[in-house]
């Protein structure tokens, strides 16, 4: 993430600002208007101002496009792209803003870690076993694709048969003791 700030960055001015900044109105504003790159830092709810912002609500006006900010309406420059990230680990934002924004999630688990960590270790140390694991996850998600198709003759199965009694039907059975073994 901080690569692509920092490619932003060296391209074209940079932006950094929060909520919390008394100047974030202006610098939005700016950021729009110019086609700058804003960050916006330590975000914990989104304000309802924002919203013609993030559904990209762009009006034309005679040879121009314009968005409204606030009771503001400026001009709008297509290159304007607004980052916003939060330290928060345990934010919580309303499906409404899920659908409008792209998140990317780079909190770090103990166990994620831990699998890079031996990821790491075992494509240097040892390869042969790093090799037989990939060959092992690699079969596992084929089991499981199997497994799935099993279900679905399972369920189709079921979804053919007679009502009624199940255990006389003699095909049912049979197609039942074959997808147990297989799944087995």
């Amino acid at each position: 993430m901080k690569m692509h700030f920092h490619k932003e960055k060296e391209n074209r001015k940079l932006i950094c600002t929060s909520f919390a900044d008394r100047d974030f109105l202006q610098q939005l504003t700016n950021a729009i208007r110019f086609g700058m790159p804003l960050l916006v830092q330590d975000v914990e709810k989104i304000d309802p101002f924002l919203n013609s912002v993030l559904n990209k609500e762009v009006n034309k006006k005679g040879g121009q496009i314009t968005m409204r900010v606030g009771d503001k309406e400026i001009a709008y420059f297509d290159t304007f792209k607004m980052y916003m990230i939060t330290r928060d680990g345990n934010a919580v934002f309303t499906p409404d803003l899920c659908s409008r924004v792209t998140f990317i999630n780079f909190t770090v688990t103990e166990s994620s870690l831990k699998n890079q960590c031996l990821n790491i270790y075992l494509q240097h140390e040892r390869p042969d076993t790093e090799a037989k694991r990939k060959g092992l996850l690699k079969l596992q998600g084929e089991k499981q694709a199997e497994l799935h198709t099993l279900e679905n003759k399972l369920l189709e199965a079921l979804s053919k048969s007679e009502p009624g009694n199940v255990l006389n039907n003699t095909e049912l059975i049979k197609t039942l003791e074959t997808i147990k073994t297989e799944s087995t």
